[in-house]
């Protein structure tokens, strides 16, 4: 339990750390696509590839930092 808890912790800390690496590089940004002749509009974001990117980063760092220490 002591392991899982740990994991999850140190998986954490890495993907805050990882989004606000990501979101440098990488900038959110917010466009309106307006669809046809109507004046109704959808927000475009890029916020899901910035998230799903750094928690890719964060999770393969944490399984690189469990397997170095716990060998």
């Amino acid at each position: 339990m002591e392991i899982a808890a740990s994991f999850v912790l140190i998986l954490s800390i890495y993907f805050l750390g990882c989004l606000a690496l990501v979101q440098e590089i990488v900038r959110p940004n917010r466009q309106l696509v307006i669809e046809g002749n109507s004046k109704k509009g959808q927000w475009v974001t890029n916020y899901p590839k910035i998230i799903s990117l750094s928690f890719g980063i964060s999770l393969l760092t944490t399984f690189i930092a469990y397997y170095l220490f716990l060998s």
